[in-house]
C-alpha cells in the first residue's frame, strides 16, 4: 500500500508564467492577444495561380482524352497467345 496519498495536486502540473524556453520554442497555442491576421495575398500571385489552375484543367482534359484513345487501341489489339501456342510454333518452325 502507498504510504502517502496519490490523489491531489501534482507539483509538475504547475503552470509557469514565463520561462527562457518560451523565447526559443513558443507555446503551441501562441500567446493570447498577439494573434495576427493572415496577410492578404498578392494580386499578381492570385492572377498567376488562376492561370496555372486553368492550365492544369486543360492538361487534365488532354490526359482523359489520351486515356480514352489508349483504351480504344487496347480493345482493337488481339488477345495475347498462350505460351503453349508460341512454343508449339517454335517447334514446328524447326528450332
Amino acid at each position: 500500500m502507498a504510504k502517502r496519498p496519490t490523489i491531489g495536486e501534482n507539483p509538475l502540473d504547475e503552470v509557469v508564467a514565463e520561462t527562457p524556453l518560451d523565447a526559443v520554442v513558443p507555446l503551441a497555442g501562441g500567446k493570447p492577444g498577439k494573434a495576427q491576421p493572415p496577410p492578404e495575398p498578392d494580386p499578381e500571385l492570385m492572377k498567376r495561380l488562376a492561370v496555372l489552375e486553368a492550365e492544369v484543367k486543360v492538361l487534365k482534359g488532354e490526359i482523359s482524352l489520351l486515356k480514352g484513345k489508349i483504351m480504344e487501341m487496347q480493345l482493337r489489339l488481339p488477345p495475347p497467345e498462350p505460351k503453349w501456342v508460341s512454343r508449339l510454333r517454335e517447334k514446328l518452325a524447326g528450332k
